[in-house]
């Protein structure tokens, strides 16, 4: 009898604690863009179900974190859609969102999910964002984006899919008036990439952040394979082997200038090209080409 009665109490402190950590409330937040202080509905550790007990209708913000909410239902935030203009739900292991889980939300500006589980984003959960002007998905799984999505959101000013899965961004299919564009930690195909990031540079989209500036140089080395001959730019395989050749032309340069011999650079150009791409057929991606570089360049001078 004593021991049930000792395992009761831990049990007892542990319930309560879940239950402080249990945290929905509204404080004043400021926006951004000289916006003043707004009603802001932050909650943690909750479920959807928390959440619609709230009286705050009134709140512009939203800001929900460190919570297991998996999959948004229908018209979820419908009750905040009058006065709501920011929505943020990071860390909330979502993985889903019903067709009409953003629904009649007509005056949200920002919409957050990062860090999530989400793999596909689709085009019906923007048929009332009108008036969307940021986009977070960055830090999910996210492999495909319906491109009719941007057509719904023609105000977009900012979009974030950093670290994704994402082979390709179709540039032609974003908004006109987008400014940034954050893309970095995807596997961009050479092809694609080359044809997004050259269009975002003739356009003025600011597409480099702190990850993605250490990259810059490969963006470079794209465009000259692309404007060089059209026909390149039209072939993922050519795009490659244009690459891994100005990879293999700077690295002779570099010798060249420090007085190295490179009489035996030539064959072993061709032996490169040969060798990265028979051993990366289904998976050459851009660091790959570059570590497979590094690696035989090492080997060379270790030899």
């Amino acid at each position: 009898m004593r021991r049930t009665s000792s395992l009761v109490f831990p049990l007892c402190i542990l319930k309560c604690i879940g239950f402080a950590l249990t945290i929905c409330i509204v404080n004043k937040h400021e926006e951004g863009n000289g916006g003043g202080l707004v009603d802001r509905l932050q909650c943690s550790n909750v479920t959807l179900q928390t959440i619609f007990n709230e009286t705050a209708d009134s709140v512009r913000s939203i800001l929900i974190f460190n919570s297991n909410l998996r999959y948004i239902p229908e018209r979820a935030f419908a009750r905040y859609a009058k006065h709501l203009q920011s929505l943020n739900m990071h860390h909330c292991r979502i993985n889903d969102i019903h067709l009409d889980g953003l629904g009649s939300l007509v005056n949200l500006r920002k919409l957050g999910l990062p860090n999530n589980n989400i793999t596909r984003v689709r085009e019906a959960w923007f048929k009332d964002l009108v008036y969307l002007e940021q986009l977070d998905l960055s830090f999910n799984r996210i492999d495909i984006i319906e491109p009719v999505i941007f057509e719904k959101i023609p105000l977009l000013k900012r979009l974030d899919i950093r670290e994704n899965r994402l082979a390709c961004l179709e540039p032609s299919t974003l908004p006109g008036g987008v400014d940034k564009v954050y893309f970095s930690g995807n596997p961009l195909t050479f092809k694609c990439r080359g044809k997004l990031t050259l269009w975002m540079r003739d356009h003025g989209v600011n597409y480099v952040d702190g990850e993605s500036e250490k990259e810059a140089w490969v963006d470079k080395l794209l465009w000259l394979c692309a404007i060089g001959d059209t026909s390149v730019a039209e072939s993922e395989v050519s795009m490659k082997e244009c690459i891994i050749l100005n990879l293999f032309n700077q690295f002779r340069t570099g010798l060249e200038k420090s007085n190295s011999t490179i009489d035996q650079c030539a064959p072993e150009r061709h032996q490169l090209t040969s060798c990265i791409a028979a051993e990366n057929r289904h998976q050459l991606t851009n660091g790959n080409v570059i570590k497979k570089l590094l690696f035989y360049i090492r080997q060379t001078k270790m030899n």
